[in-house]
């Protein structure tokens, strides 16, 4: 079904759509998430970028360090402002008003960011941003992951092979991985990444290395085609529930290609039956759709894995050259003259870690006291099963 110029799946009604990775990934099923937006606002002074800002930092638990008078050059534009840094990978960039016209600020959304939220409140946030700053959508990107592995990537590349396939013309497929891994990732690909609509499917068990056991369908969508889906998903009242408000997201990215049986030559696609395979994928969506929940992000426990596995080595030959009383102090050394240099960003980093550190030890410490009641009222023969 075409919905205002986007293909919509009809069979993608999601009446069980469980939304934004989960800490432990569930086994079975599919999970919808939103992987990026890129919105533009419209910007008559220097207060109402602030006024957005604030609204994306509070909506995404983000920290920006943004400067109206930071000029960069980015895809061949200048802006005369942007942010520096930020706590989850969210970019800004701003021109200002120019001669009664309004200026612009562009704000780039990752998925790390997106995570942090529910699909509401994401959605309660474009609503905002569209109705009262009159925000518009230059890209928005949907993942769709099968961790009950009923899309196969054999089956897509077949369909792509012989062109089992409508409503795109440019294909691609490539191949990766490590120098004596054994692990092989593919993407294979339908569109062009400068269209409008690209689509992706890729093994994201080989790509997050095991994170993920989940077969990827990702959706890209960009321009007047970003646009639209943002429109018709914003268009929902904020009291409309979480599960329909995705079935349009589900929709728009299992309908932007379609695989279906064209070996007869017909070019009516209405007489062309969809592959079985395909039909089964759109059907099981319906009842198995769990949207992403919260992510909390660690993010200092990467910065230790980098540490041990990239620096470690060369300190370890450090420490032999010095001796052990000359390295600890040239450590110490070294770390205290960089301490009043780390910026706000990397502070919130720490505290964040450190609050997260707190709750998962008083998750223990509830978790050990609970065990060790339960094992004192077996043994006084107060509980029992």
């Amino acid at each position: 079904m075409k919905n205002n110029g986007i293909e919509v799946g009809t069979r993608s009604s999601n009446t069980g759509l469980f939304s934004q990775t989960p800490p432990n990934p569930p086994k079975k099923g599919y999970e919808l998430s939103i992987d990026w937006l890129t919105l533009s606002y419209p910007i008559g002074g220097y207060g109402e970028s602030l006024s957005i800002i604030g609204l994306i930092e509070k909506t995404f638990s983000e920290t920006i360090d943004y400067s109206p008078s930071r000029a960069v050059n980015r895809w061949g534009q200048t802006y005369r402002g942007s942010s520096s840094d930020s706590l989850r990978g969210t970019m800004l960039y701003s021109n200002p008003p120019k001669d009664g016209n309004f200026g612009e600020l562009r704000v780039y959304l990752p998925g790390k960011a997106l995570a942090t939220a529910t699909m509401n409140e994401i959605r309660d946030f474009c609503q905002i941003s569209s109705e009262m700053f009159s925000a518009s959508c230059a890209r928005f990107d949907v993942a769709i992951d099968d961790y009950s592995k009923v899309l196969n990537l054999d089956e897509v590349k077949s369909a792509q092979d012989k062109g089992n396939f409508a409503y795109v013309e440019t294909i691609g497929y490539h191949e990766s991985g490590e120098r004596g891994g054994k692990d092989k990732g593919r993407t294979i690909t339908f569109g062009s990444r400068q269209s409008e609509s690209y689509s992706r499917f890729y093994d994201k068990n080989v790509e997050s290395k095991g994170k993920i056991d989940a077969i990827r369908l990702e959706g890209e969508f960009k321009d007047s085609k970003a646009q639209q889906l943002f429109e018709q998903w914003t268009a929902f009242a904020f009291t409309d529930d979480e599960q329909q408000c995705a079935k349009l997201l589900a929709g728009a990215v299992l309908g932007a290609v379609r695989f279906c049986d064209r070996s007869s030559g017909d070019k009516n696609l209405d007489r062309c039956e969809d592959l079985p395979w395909y039909k089964k994928l759109c059907d099981s969506v319906v009842s198995g759709f769990r949207l992403r929940v919260r992510k909390k992000e660690r993010f200092l426990d990467d910065a230790v894995y980098w540490v041990e596995k990239a620096v470690i080595p060369t300190l370890s030959m450090i420490r032999k050259y010095m001796g052990d009383d000359v390295f600890l102090q040239w450590v110490y050394d070294c770390t205290d003259e960089a301490m009043p240099l780390l910026s706000k960003i990397k502070l919130e980093k720490i505290q964040q870690q450190q609050q997260l550190d707190q709750e998962e030890q008083q998750n223990r410490t509830t978790t050990e006291r609970r065990t060790t009641m339960r094992e004192a009222m077996f043994e006084d023969g107060l509980y029992w099963d």
